[in-house]
């Protein structure tokens, strides 16, 4: 019994101190686990232009593919710099149409004192805030290039890490599963960021046509951060359809324009969601919904909206990592949806058994 209180003692403890290295760390691993994710959607982007040009040379795929991947990410990056620097100038007068929009709902309900936003929230120290934003903009910047420091070594070493894992495999304590492990994260992780990014760029190509009919200011910007909000399971196309929509309504003096883009944009989530993103999606990737939420919420605060957005991602390397080692298949088990997780090499009847049991 004092062995059992000892065990569990350590393991809460680990558990702890693993969380709280995670949060300190988190300046470092955030760049390095967004820099494995363009490494992975490189690795979907070549086998999709190999799958399509057998007659290509060997280097071409890589090749073409790591460029469209790192053009890309520093498109997005500048993009989303420029679109934040104009939002902080254009504070004040967003502030002032705020102002507004709260003065004339608080007449159209009968109410006759003036409300304003300083009434709602409190006075609002528009340099302040400008120096914030523009102090998480060099922070992002800073980060970003460290993301794509990471990204271009990570490329060049895909070969040596192969080979790592495999000597990895061949340790007696491991008995293959490592090499088996890592083949199945990535397998799966790859094709997540690949349905993710497609069915993504299918939601915002009719969301930028629409923003850019009603001429919103900033449609590149907004267009960018609607495609990285669709990689937040559940919550990220809400969200990415509700600000620009509310801009919209700063920008204009009627209701119309920020009624057309919500419109257009969650038309365009409600077809790709029931139509293609079934049929996209691979049958592997069984997250339980409770176990998504749980990981969205738990990632989230511990790295911020960097942590929703790799929420999935670190789930799926959680629980096939888990399920290749007996005694913490226990974790992929209630991660997964139907409670059988495949291993390769398991026959579906074991799978099946374990299940039942």
């Amino acid at each position: 019994m004092a062995k059992r209180s000892g065990d569990v003692a350590m393991v809460v403890t680990g558990t702890a101190a693993g969380i709280a290295l995670l949060y300190f760390l988190r300046p470092i691993l955030i760049p390095l686990i967004l820099a494995l994710v363009l490494a992975v959607l490189v690795s979907a982007v070549e086998r999709f232009i190999r799958n399509r040009s057998d007659n290509a040379p060997r280097w071409a795929p890589p090749l073409v593919a790591g460029l469209l991947v790192l053009f890309g990410a520093v498109v997005a990056s500048m993009v989303i710099a420029q679109g934040t620097a104009q939002i902080v100038t254009q504070a004040p007068a967003l502030i002032g149409r705020i102002d507004t929009i709260v003065h004339d709902l608080s007449r159209g309900a009968g109410i006759e004192r003036e409300i304003s936003i300083a009434t709602l929230v409190g006075s609002i120290n528009i340099p302040q805030l400008a120096g914030q934003l523009a102090g998480s903009v060099s922070n992002l910047v800073s980060s970003l290039l460290l993301m794509l420091t990471y990204f271009l070594f990570i490329i060049a070493g895909r070969a040596k890490t192969r080979k790592k894992f495999a000597h990895l495999s061949e340790l007696p304590s491991s008995s293959g599963r490592i090499e088996a492990a890592a083949g199945r994260v990535a397998d799966d992780i790859e094709t997540y960021i690949w349905v993710q990014t497609v069915t993504g760029l299918m939601i915002c190509v009719p969301a930028a046509i629409a923003m850019f009919a009603i001429g919103l200011d900033n449609t590149l910007f907004w267009t960018v951060i609607l495609f990285l909000l669709s990689f937040i399971p559940i919550l990220g196309v809400t969200v990415g359809s509700v600000v620009p929509a509310l801009f919209a309504l700063l920008q204009y003096t009627t209701w119309w324009q920020a009624a057309f883009v919500f419109g257009a944009i969650q038309v365009a989530a409600f077809v790709v969601g029931n139509l293609i993103y079934p049929r996209m999606q691979a049958k592997t990737q069984n997250i339980d919904p409770i176990a998504t939420l749980l990981s969205l919420a738990f990632w989230g605060w511990l790295w911020g909206l960097a942590g929703a957005f790799l929420a999935v991602p670190m789930t799926l390397i959680v629980m096939f990592a888990c399920a290749h080692f007996p005694n913490a298949r226990w974790v992929a088990v209630l991660l997964s949806n139907d409670g059988r997780v495949a291993v390769p090499g398991e026959k579906p009847e074991a799978i099946a058994e374990k299940g039942e049991r």
